[in-house]
């Protein structure tokens, strides 16, 4: 206002009221206009500055959530690789399962072998000695009869041919005759009539043709009948075919005549055969009554009548077919004039010959020859009687020691190891048993009999402990003594005395497993079903399941064949026992041997492997920003502004090694327990990406709920800022139409003021 200029007191108050409206007017505007109440530390110093931090951290914090943005497309990233390796993971385990389907090569593994040396056993036994042999011995008889003779007649000498012709007369009638009377087998003459005719008999084939063909008026010739012509150097022979055949030649008959008797050179007369029947008749037997009877062991006696009749025996030829068709188990034979029979050694044998008729006894002998046959220290053979001539095989107690001829007994102690003791038998013998007799009755004892194997050894009296647990001994005496057997202990020694012997323990045990199958245990021991001796031994590792087993001499084992699936063998024990029986604790595998690989496994197994190469292709492709959670890669997310709140994310390398999966070489996919190998590393390597991906989802979940929380903070930040500094609009406009209300009454109020001072202008 201009100084000098004065002005009334109503128009400076209304003036100044304007003033201070329209001052008042200028704020509520300015208010209006910015939507702030507070827009410099003028106006509220407090509200300004505090409203300026606030939203400073809210603009801080609302930077913030880009990177948070940018770390939860990282997390996606690394779960869609997650799940495409799970997907090619899945597929590498389809392809293994379909390798695994089929056909597996016939792969073969090794058989397996536990050996071991069994220690040697001693099993008590005794023999009886040399001295008195008692055994069964082969009966030989031989004796000599009297010779047989057969007949014959010489001729003329026959240089040649022409010797024949000039020896038949030329005066000769044609029907000259020589004639040869023939008696065969005992019975009647019969006449042969040969023909002596120059005209036929022109050479020496021709002269012995017609005398041989010559027959008798049943038609049967000559030769045929029992007398044969032959040539003996030059000398026309006429000879008997047998011993029973007798002839004789003449000049008699029809048409015979001394000069066709001296053209062949024979001198008439008798020709007689000497047969074993004439030998038994001249020495007072008689044709088919007298015998002999043929007596073997184990057979009926045989009888043989001496005759000429059907089915009897008139020649020593006939007397041998017979012997030979009759002696059973004997053999027998004659040669010449020996006559001999033969038995083998068993025991009771015996063979003989028995006749009633001196004639037969005086012609075979079995009268003029006493034979003996030696027993050992004894002697004893003859004729028994005249008339008979037998030997039995063996000698019997009694005749070893005639003291012995009422019977005595013999005492035997075993001993089986069995718990039961000592036990003494006591067997009576006879004086008439042979060792036969012996070995029967000791056998007939239940506990010797259960204990030894008793037997007759060559005639000599043999005992032996059945196994190397039983000892035995035998008692002085005088049957002892007969049998000459040494009296005394005779002790066995048995696997378990080896066992014990050598460091190992009466209830040791070993035990065997076969290819991964339960454990099989022997125990040593005197129980039931425990082992002592070789042979239980050798039964219980044949009891065995799942394994072969044998003993060879003292040598043994125990195996396991060659098989299409893994082969194993275990034996294990008390080291001591082990070393006893030759060998020692051990577990073998047999080695696998592949076969013909599968064309199809092949296949996949490539296949399997160029999946194992896209799953490290996609571990690396799964990157975001330049950050990799699935190569290695970790990821900081700062959650405010200070970066003293942050979430580090450690990234995993998920190629197919290190989950597990390694690229198959060779003929792996042949082998089915490599492919079950495989696939159960495939499943640990699906369980490993679940795993991953679980925590990637939990990192996930707790970067978008920081997330979200950044958010509501800002949003709070600048909330709580601008209610600091912004204008209530109502409020203000309210204020702006009082204030202009005001100022109209103002504005008025200093026009009325102001025509005050014009009404006292228009006084002047």
């Amino acid at each position: 206002m201009a100084s000098g200029i004065t002005l009334s007191a109503g128009v400076r108050q209304n003036l100044l009221s304007l003033q201070a409206t329209a001052d008042m007017m200028g704020t509520t505007q300015n208010r209006l206009a910015t939507g702030k109440k507070v827009n410099s530390a003028l106006d509220n110093p407090s509200n300004f500055f505090t409203s300026q931090s606030l939203s400073d951290r809210a603009g801080d914090l609302n930077s913030l959530l880009d990177s948070i943005g940018q770390a939860v497309k990282t997390l996606d990233a690394a779960n869609n690789g997650i799940t495409s390796l799970t997907k090619l993971v899945q597929s590498a385990k389809s392809i293994a399962q379909q390798a695994r389907s089929a056909t597996a090569p016939a792969a073969t593994y090794d058989a397996l072998n536990v050996t071991g040396t069994l220690p040697s056993e001693t099993i008590g036994s005794t023999i009886a000695g040399g001295a008195n042999d008692l055994s069964a011995k082969a009966v030989n008889l031989s004796f000599t009869n009297l010779a047989e003779t057969t007949a014959s007649a010489s001729g003329a000498t026959f240089a040649n041919d022409a010797a024949v012709v000039t020896a038949i007369p030329a005066s000769n009638a044609s029907n000259g005759t020589v004639q040869i009377r023939v008696a065969k087998d005992g019975g009647n003459f019969v006449d042969f009539n040969v023909a002596v005719d120059d005209a036929t008999m022109t050479d020496k084939a021709s002269l012995l043709s017609t005398i041989n063909g010559t027959t008798e008026s049943g038609g049967a010739t000559l030769s045929s009948y029992g007398v044969t012509a032959s040539y003996v150097g030059n000398v026309l022979t006429l000879t008997a075919n047998s011993a029973d055949v007798d002839f004789k030649v003449s000049a008699g008959g029809s048409g015979s005549t001394a000069a066709s008797l001296t053209a062949l050179g024979l001198t008439a007369g008798d020709n007689n055969s000497t047969s074993l029947l004439d030998q038994i008749v001249a020495n007072g037997g008689s044709a088919g009554t007298s015998s002999l009877v043929l007596s073997v062991s184990g057979q009926t006696d045989k009888t043989v009548t001496f005759g000429n009749s059907g089915g009897q025996v008139s020649t020593v030829a006939e007397l041998n077919t017979w012997v030979q068709s009759n002696r059973g188990a004997a053999t027998g034979s004659i040669s010449g004039t020996t006559f001999s029979m033969s038995l083998s050694a068993a025991s009771g044998n015996a063979v003989g010959f028995n006749a009633t008729d001196v004639g037969v006894t005086k012609a075979l002998g079995l009268d003029a020859t006493t034979a003996n046959y030696n027993f050992g220290t004894g002697a004893r053979g003859g004729m028994g009687s005249a008339l008979s001539k037998s030997f039995n095989s063996d000698l019997t107690l009694g005749e070893v020691d005639k003291t012995l001829a009422n019977g005595t007994s013999i005492s035997i102690t075993v001993d089986a190891n069995d718990g039961n003791g000592s036990q003494t038998q006591t067997v009576g013998l006879s004086g008439s048993d042979n060792l036969t007799a012996v070995v029967n009755k000791l056998k007939g004892n239940a506990t010797l009999s259960a204990n030894l194997d008793i037997s007759n050894e060559a005639g000599k009296l043999k005992m032996v402990a059945k196994t190397s647990d039983v000892d035995f001994s035998i008692a002085a005496g005088s049957a002892t003594t007969a049998l000459n057997m040494t009296a005394g202990s005779y002790n066995s020694t048995s696997l378990l005395d080896q066992v014990v012997a050598g460091g190992g323990s009466i209830g040791d045990s070993i035990s065997v497993s076969a290819n991964g199958g339960a454990a099989q245990t022997i125990t040593f021991g005197k129980g039931t079903g425990q082992v002592s001796t070789v042979a239980e031994f050798t039964k219980a590792i044949s009891n065995l399941s799942g394994v072969t087993s044998s003993v060879t001499g003292s040598a043994f084992s125990i195996g396991v064949a060659q098989g299409t699936s893994q082969t194993s063998l275990t034996i294990t024990g008390a080291t001591n026992t082990l070393a006893a029986i030759g060998t020692s604790a051990q577990t073998k595998s047999g080695v696998k041997h592949e076969g013909d690989p599968n064309a199809t496994r092949s296949s996949l197994q490539t296949d399997f492997n160029n999946v194992l190469d896209q799953i490290d292709s996609l571990s690396k492709d799964a990157s975001y920003n330049g950050i990799n959670l699935l190569n290695g890669d970790d990821l900081k997310v700062a959650f405010n502004e200070k970066n003293t709140s942050s979430l580090t994310i450690k990234g995993v390398t998920l190629n197919a090694s290190n989950l597990g999966l390694n690229k198959q070489n060779g003929t792996t996919f042949q082998d089915n327990s490599k492919i079950d190998e495989t696939i159960s590393a495939i499943n640990d390597a699906l369980t490993s990406l679940r795993t991953q991906a679980s925590k990637f989802g939990s990192n996930l979940t707790t970067v978008q709920t920081r997330q979200d929380f950044t958010k509501s903070m800002v949003n709070t930040l600048q909330t709580g800022g601008d209610n600091l500094v912004l204008a209530d609009s109502n409020e203000e406009g309210a204020n702006m139409l009082a204030l202009q209300t005001r100022q109209q009454l103002s504005t008025t109020a200093l026009s009325l003021a102001n025509q005050a001072n014009q009404a006292v202008l228009r006084l002047f």
